[in-house]
């Protein structure tokens, strides 16, 4: 797999990119993200779709609150006559995690090549971090900040906005009311914090030209997604930052 990223590196470092590392990186992200955007656009279509079913799933969880295999069975007949997939975004986060494993391969490899790997003040093959003198870890640089930061604003607006629950609901009553699409959402909250941490952390020692791919991928399926989703879960986070910012 190594060998079919190199591949592709270097057919675009020699023919598309004016042999500059940094560009190559840049273009392999763009069309990536074309040609995901078919399966982000059916992603968001199903996250939209579930929350919009919301209270059809409640009816049924009202209706099978004593049958959870009775109940499941009639919530995925449910997101079958919608069209729905409730695991269709899995799929373009594990191809982007394939991608970033390859470019990885990749990326090891042009280093004995002597290809030209210097982009404004980046060297696309040495880690995007800066050592200081006391502290046993490295902090991470720019590119590493901003692929996680867009990675998370990306994150939050692929969520909708999380209902409500009312204080009179007893703890039973929360459990009876859980259904997929909370499992599925409790899920992705799982995601929005892990991937930024992630990358954060191991972003530091990884060469910078990941950094890059990821911030340049990650910022636009941010534009890709927002026609369809808008700023979903991060409206109420900016909302707070706003009304914070004017008591001040």
């Amino acid at each position: 797999m190594n060998e079919f990223f190199l591949q592709i590196i270097l057919f675009f470092y020699n023919n598309i990119a004016f042999k500059n590392l940094g560009l190559t990186i840049i273009e392999i992200a763009v069309l990536t993200r074309l040609l995901f955007y078919p399966m982000l656009k059916q992603q968001l279509s199903s996250s939209k779709k579930m929350a919009e079913l919301k209270p059809h799933l409640d009816t049924l969880t009202a209706k099978h609150k004593d049958n959870k295999q009775a109940l499941q069975q009639a919530q995925l007949e449910l997101y079958k006559q919608h069209g729905i997939n409730p695991a269709a975004g899995c799929l373009p986060m594990i191809l982007q995690i394939v991608i970033m494993i390859g470019l990885l391969g990749g990326m090891n490899k042009i280093l004995t090549m002597g290809l030209n790997t210097t982009f404004l003040w980046w060297d696309m093959a040495k880690p995007d971090a800066h050592k200081i003198e006391g502290l046993k870890f490295a902090i991470p640089g720019v590119l590493v900040f901003i692929s996680s930061i867009a990675q998370y604003i990306q994150s939050m607006m692929m969520m909708p906005i999380a209902p409500k629950v009312l204080k009179v609901d007893k703890p039973a009553e929360k459990e009876e009311k859980k259904d997929f699409a909370s499992s599925y959402a409790e899920s992705m909250q799982s995601t929005v914090w892990m991937f930024p941490l992630m990358f954060l952390f191991f972003g530091a020692s990884w060469p910078s030209g990941l950094a890059l791919y990821w911030s340049v991928s990650s910022i636009l399926t941010i534009v890709q997604q927002y026609p369809i989703t808008g700023l979903g879960s991060l409206k109420p986070q900016l909302d707070k930052l706003m009304s914070k910012i004017k008591r001040s």
